[in-house]
């Protein structure tokens, strides 16, 4: 009797143990870009999954709230957007989409000691080269999120 009531105390606080994801792989509906004006943080994206998966069907639209867009600027900072709070057919998605741009290492090594000389000599840090964009470009980026089963 002893031994049954603790595996049901065992099972009562170990049932996330035996719980299940499904991973869901997505791709923006169309280009999104720090570059673009038109979003802002609190948007919502679309994209939609690449494959079926149990019984959501290939196509299905997903939706991601834009909580950080990040501007690229001087010094090499680059651009970044971070989506998550993903929602599918009224239930939510577990995951997290962190997208940056490039770091231009290229130009910081030939062009950026020649253009920012002057800037160097009062701040070892500045620099004329600009980091890059952000994108999230349909069918090329693809992501995988989580549902809860």
């Amino acid at each position: 009797m002893h031994k049954q009531i603790c595996i049901i105390i065992a099972f009562l606080f170990c049932q996330q143990v035996f719980a299940s994801e499904i991973a869901i792989k997505v791709t923006p509906v169309k280009l999104y870009s720090t570059c673009q004006t038109d979003i802002q943080e609190g948007d919502l994206l679309e994209f939609k999954t690449v494959e079926t998966v149990e019984n959501i069907k290939a196509g299905t639209k997903v939706t991601g709230l834009l909580t950080e867009r990040k501007e690229n600027g001087f010094s090499g900072n680059v651009a970044s957007l971070y989506i998550e709070q993903f929602k599918i057919n009224g239930k939510n998605l577990n995951g997290i989409i962190y997208q940056k741009g490039n770091l231009h290492n290229v130009y910081f090594e030939y062009f950026d000691w020649l253009f920012a000389l002057p800037l160097k000599i009062f701040n070892s840090t500045a620099s004329y080269v600009r980091g890059g964009e952000a994108f999230l470009r349909p069918n090329k980026d693809i992501f995988t999120l989580y549902l809860k089963d």
